[in-house]
């Protein structure tokens, strides 16, 4: 969960600058590219996890609509509200479950964004907010999560565990098992044992994978990739497009 440690907030510990603030801004610079490249609408936009909705600013223009939801854990809804308080058709909307969305049956959006939240959304919750995604997207769907399984792991958990103070705790068993991709051998608590294999399976249920690759670098594999970048289309987007 993205908690405040020491006073020092969200924004500052991720996009503060050195090494860890370039690996944190590549997905917005990938969103931004991944928009140009296939020339899709983004008038209208739903966003799960939009903390202080810093992805706008990413788009190729301003939306006519946008809406976010985010559990506001360190008051990001509060910052996107004050910084977007001029804009009568932008909404941010606290959400902790599938049921809070609260979108409308005619609610349809070009695209939709959900970066670095998924990871953090409890297993028997996912579907229910693909499924609550999907029903409203004429689009594409932009994700990223990290990459919590592997060699790229082990590095990863070995530098936060000597360097700072958010390493999740593993016993050894399940190291090995996360090193070796036996992600069902892992207890999940957010972070620990996200497994973006089965997310990638789950999102395959409600929507058509365009492409996987990993972040920052797409021209890396992904199991030395720290993150992982995918985009879906959804179904009925996918209809049209075969239709025309």
């Amino acid at each position: 969960m993205k908690s405040l440690q020491d006073g020092y907030g969200y924004n500052e510990r991720l996009f503060s600058g050195g090494l860890r603030g370039r690996l944190h801004i590549a997905r917005f610079n990938w969103l931004a590219r991944e928009i140009a490249d296939r020339k899709c609408p983004s008038n209208s936009v739903l966003e799960l996890g939009c903390f202080d909705g810093k992805a706008i600013a990413y788009l190729p223009a301003k939306p006519a609509r946008y809406v976010g939801y985010d559990a506001n854990w360190e008051n990001g809804l509060d910052i996107a509200r004050v910084q977007w308080k001029g804009e009568r058709n932008f909404s941010f909307i606290e959400a902790t479950k599938p049921e809070q969305m609260n979108l409308t049956d005619g609610d349809r959006f070009d695209i939709g964004i959900s970066m670095e939240t998924l990871e953090h959304v409890p297993p028997d919750m996912v579907d229910a907010y693909l499924q609550k995604i999907a029903q409203h997207l004429n689009g594409y769907f932009f994700v990223t999560v990290p990459n919590e399984r592997g060699v790229l792991f082990l590095g990863k958990w070995l530098i936060k565990k000597l360097f700072s103070k958010d390493a999740d705790d593993y016993t050894f068993r399940e190291l090995v098992n996360a090193t070796l991709g036996r992600m069902h051998s892992v207890e999940r608590d957010e972070h620990k044992g996200f497994d973006y294999e089965a997310l990638i399976r789950h999102l395959a249920q409600y929507f058509d994978i365009a492409s996987v690759t990993g972040l920052p670098f797409r021209f890396m594999p992904r199991f030395l990739s720290f993150g992982i970048a995918i985009v879906a289309l959804s179904k009925a987007e996918r209809t049209n497009l075969t239709s025309t």
